[in-house]
């Protein structure tokens, strides 16, 4: 009989599309003829003696965590502070010189389908090559420990959408400065030729000096109207919420109108406090995308600036042709209202820790004499290592995927 964690690896590789229902199905029966037989057969040996799976590529799922194991090297992972349907983010420690970095790492079960794995590897590119001050910069790609990974600039931080929660909305200001820099952002990206397709608040890193960076471009596609990558699905590629409406009908020509719709819901977001469209599934938020209006009503109750309703009007107009034609009109406008540039931003009170539930009454016991423990010597945590002196050039020099590292250039001010 399979075990729970069989089960459980049976059915993330389903969901995950790695192996097919049927196939999954053929190996439990195998299994339980073996069982029938009294030979036990782990669900892993049987994908591996099928050739269903490489040999080797499920061992890492036995391993321990990466925060115990510490697979990587030349880095020393802190602590978790992200997680996607694909992958966990840490912080962690460069060890050459102590500099603090954000690192990426593959979930294994996803690592087995050859589109993730390529899209996983062309967003950690994609950070290497490019640089903005609104990007956040990738240093490193590789693969140690049965684990894929990529490295990159530490932001020091929330996500825009972690200050939403806390504090319900952001002021008009705010807002206006976030999605300026999110449009320069897009402007550069625009301009090397990629079309990023997954932007909301969840994808913007925020500091409370103002400063603002896209941290995710998993979802990044080439400017050349092709089709989509090999295992996308137009329909489904992207955030249901923020895609636009070519998007959600899966159009394959689309162009960096698309990305301003996305930004322009982001920004109803950010001085609303919701998403303008929900639905019991991702076909009816999308078709809301096609077909309905955004609801005019929350933001005149909000009192949001004239200016700011233009703007979120404009960049998601249903027909692209009556959008923002670039992000440079999108910029020269909202420059135009906010000419002090980056706006300092207010974070808002932590989440306090859910309540602890009420203790049980304790057990009266009859008291017994005993002898009083033997003394016993304090408890000292092990010594942490002192990091090397900071560099003061960039953490790391930026390594290619094809191993050649590049000459690091500064962030410019």
């Amino acid at each position: 009989m399979a075990t729970k964690q069989e089960l459980e690896l049976a059915k993330r590789l389903i969901q995950a599309r790695v192996l097919p229902e049927d196939v999954v199905k053929q190996a439990f029966g195998i299994q339980e003829h073996f069982r029938k037989k009294g030979t036990q057969a782990s669900l892993v040996k049987i994908f591996y003696a099928k050739e269903w799976l490489p040999k080797g590529s499920l061992d890492v799922l036995n391993a321990p965590s990466p925060l115990e194991m510490q697979p990587l090297a030349d880095y020393h992972l802190e602590e978790e502070i992200g997680e996607g349907g694909s992958s966990t983010v840490y912080r962690g420690t460069y060890l050459a010189n102590g500099s603090s970095v954000a690192i990426k790492i593959l979930d294994p079960v996803q690592a087995l389908r050859p589109d993730f794995l390529e899209r996983f590897q062309r967003e950690a590119g994609i950070l290497i090559e490019l640089e903005h001050e609104n990007v956040v910069l990738g240093y490193e790609v590789g693969f140690q420990s049965g684990r894929h990974f990529f490295s990159m600039e530490f932001v020091e931080g929330l996500t825009v959408l972690d200050v939403i929660d806390r504090r319900g909305f952001l002021e008009n200001t705010e807002a206006l400065s976030i999605t300026l820099q999110c449009a320069r952002a897009l402007q550069y990206l625009h301009a090397a030729g990629y079309l990023h397709r997954d932007i909301k608040p969840g994808n913007i890193m925020i500091e409370e000096s103002g400063t603002a960076r896209l941290i995710d471009l998993g979802l990044i596609h080439t400017l050349d109207g092709g089709e989509p990558q090999e295992g996308e699905e137009a329909t489904t590629v992207g955030t249901v919420e923020y895609l636009s409406p070519e998007q959600a009908r899966g159009r394959a020509d689309l162009d960096p109108r698309s990305d301003i719709y996305s930004l322009g819901v982001s920004l109803y977001h950010m001085v609303v406090g919701d998403v303008p469209f929900h639905g019991e599934t991702d076909y009816e938020v999308m078709a809301k995308q096609v077909l309905s209006a955004l609801d005019t009503q929350k933001v005149k109750q909000r009192r949001i600036a004239p200016e700011v309703h233009f703007f979120i009007t404009k960049m998601t107009s249903k027909d692209r042709e009556n959008r923002f034609e670039s992000v440079e009109e999108v910029i020269r406008d909202i420059e135009a209202y906010l000419p002090q540039g980056v706006v300092p931003v207010d974070f808002g009170d932590e989440p306090a820790p859910p309540a602890a539930p009420p203790a049980a009454p304790p057990v009266a016991k009859p008291v017994q004499p005993t002898q009083p423990p033997a003394p016993t010597a304090p408890r000292v945590p092990p010594a942490k290592p002192a990091p090397a002196a900071p560099s003061d050039d960039a953490p790391i020099r930026r390594k290619s995927r094809k191993g050649q590292p590049p000459v690091r250039r500064r962030r410019r001010r």
